[in-house]
């Protein structure tokens, strides 16, 4: 019941314009990869993702957010070629 009662709630926020900040994943450049999907808080609302709350990080914690991206990043890269 849990990603259902999740995605209600999203589409709940969507269609009424709510404006709330929830935990999605959207398309974007993360860690210097692009286009890949990472979960952050974003603010939502009728639009979409209105805005991403950036994640206050050290170097370190950096450069293995970068390494996870990258990671999914060829996963990605493998499974379109591979279409």
């Amino acid at each position: 019941y849990g990603i259902g009662s999740a995605l209600a709630r999203i589409v709940d926020v969507v269609l009424h314009d709510q404006r709330a900040i929830l935990t999605v994943c959207t398309p974007d450049d993360v860690a210097g990869v692009s286009n890949v999907t990472v979960s952050l808080p974003r603010l939502v609302g009728g639009e979409g993702v209105i805005h991403t709350f950036p994640q206050p990080m050290d170097d370190h914690e950096q450069s293995l957010l970068k390494a996870s991206a990258t990671i999914i990043r060829e996963a990605l890269d493998e499974l379109e070629d591979g279409l």
